[in-house]
């Protein structure tokens, strides 16, 4: 038998299993965190820090960026060079320091507004394509996507752990998506006990401001029917954005719907034996400020009264769908086209994943609430770095996948990107990253970086 022809050795060259690290580092370099994080003050750290703010805090972003949470992987990146120089960190911390220093900038509530205000920055400045969900007679609609999505935390004895609507032990963050891309514009973090529409009204328009600056399309908020309130339409009318929310029908009669539908709607299904649909289309009116804007309820209704296979039913099935709209310049909403608009909604479970799954965010690494919000907050910027990357080497010609994608994954700007091999050379006072010709990321991945130091 032939001996394998494989060897294990040793080397001091600087070879590193995260090239695209260097990517998230150029990102972090347009923004002004060191700068302003560096300025905090808090009570029990001396002025004359050895490892600063922002040192540990681009080392959190770094160990999130690569699908790692728990603060001892920090450990493994201690002494090495390449993984200091791709973020621009002076001092990488120790896992203690780390963890402290943390639940020390946590208490700040600055610190969040910094992390946001920079990401916001970033993104106008990168011009982040919001991709519209609806286009209407020259105007476009970007939507804004807001849901709550229950973390496991199961046996564990963190702040803020309780029981969620899903029947496990977590927490219930809330989340505010952007454009069909996904770019997170707010994020809270909760106690799992926390109905979804608790302090709703301040989230919604915290994301409305955010969305706006980042395009000049109109904004189309869409909501589940746990946020069925007056309240959230009362926001969205104030602050002159569209809205498609699921109404809750809680204890109302479907069978009385039915019988309106039948009055005053719209018959628009094909004549099924045994089923009758009925759309209806009712306007709502609401004053503000003396001001009165109208707003409709679509209401879709179905009646069966014969199963598929033609058994009769002896009590009538009734099935019925009903939304708040506003969409500029409609007068009357087609339920075909507020069904497509709303189901499109449910991409945010994929963004949710992607948060949880992808990097790894579900069991979130501290015993303290304000320390898990604050990872939250930074994980929901690495994720737009990320999302900046994906989408931006997608975009590339020679990307391997083109034209058959417009969204990738976290994990897979994680696999294919952040984790590619590279060396690092140093010469003539310079820095240099080799990646390998035989990657098919390799290409696509360099042109992103030359395109953005040429400001294009």
């Amino acid at each position: 038998m032939k001996d394998f022809p494989i060897r294990f050795v040793w080397t001091d060259e600087a070879i590193t299993p995260s090239a695209g690290l260097a990517l998230v580092g150029y990102l972090l370099h347009q923004t002004k965190l060191d700068k302003r994080l560096n300025v905090l003050r808090l009570p029990q750290v001396r002025r004359d820090v050895h490892i600063s703010h922002g040192d540990v805090i681009r080392s959190m972003i770094g160990l999130l960026a690569t699908g790692k949470t728990d603060f001892d992987h920090i450990e493994a990146y201690r002494h090495d060079d390449l993984f200091a120089t791709s973020l621009g960190i002076e001092h990488v911390p120790s896992s203690p320091t780390l963890r402290q220093r943390l639940d020390q900038l946590a208490c700040l509530p600055m610190t969040d507004t910094i992390l946001w205000e920079e990401s916001m920055r970033l993104l106008r400045r990168r011009q982040a394509t919001l991709s519209p969900c609806w286009t209407k007679q020259k105007t476009t609609w970007v939507p804004l996507d807001l849901d709550g999505s229950p973390f496991d935390n199961s046996d564990t004895k963190k702040e803020g752990v309780s029981r969620t609507y899903k029947g496990f032990d977590g927490f219930t963050p809330l989340f505010a998506y952007a454009g069909k891309e996904g770019y997170i514009v707010h994020a809270e973090l909760r106690p799992g006990k926390q109905h979804v529409q608790d302090g709703m009204p301040s989230f919604l328009t915290t994301a409305i401001h955010r969305a706006r600056a980042l395009t000049s399309s109109r904004l189309l908020v869409r909501m589940d029917a746990g946020n069925d309130a007056e309240a959230n339409v009362r926001v969205c009318l104030e602050e002159g954005v569209d809205f498609v929310i699921k109404r809750n029908l809680r204890r109302e009669s479907k069978a009385l719907w039915f019988q309106i539908a039948s009055q005053k709607g719209k018959r628009t299904d094909d004549s099924t034996e045994g089923v009758q649909t009925y759309e209806l289309c009712l306007p709502q009116t609401m004053t503000i400020d003396g001001n009165t804007h109208t707003y409709f309820q679509v209401t879709q209704v179905t009646e069966r009264t014969m199963e598929r296979n033609g058994q009769l039913l002896f009590v009538p099935d009734y099935e019925v769908e009903s939304y708040w709209v506003r969409l500029e310049g409609y007068d009357h909403m087609h339920m075909q086209d507020i069904l497509a608009l709303y189901h499109d909604h449910a991409t945010c479970e994929q963004f949710h994943s992607e948060l949880k799954s992808d990097l790894d965010l579900e069991r979130l690494p501290s015993g303290k609430m304000k320390t898990n919000a604050l990872v939250l907050v930074i994980g929901a910027l690495v994720y737009n770095l990320l999302r900046l990357i994906g989408q931006d080497i997608l975009s590339d010609p020679r990307h391997p996948l083109h034209h058959k994608v417009r969204r990738r994954r976290i994990k897979t700007i994680i696999q294919t990107v952040i984790t590619m091999a590279g060396r690092l050379v140093r010469r003539s006072r310079q820095i240099w990253m080799k990646l390998t010709r035989r990657s098919g990321y390799s290409e696509p991945l360099l042109n992103v970086y030359m395109k953005w130091r040429e400001g294009r």
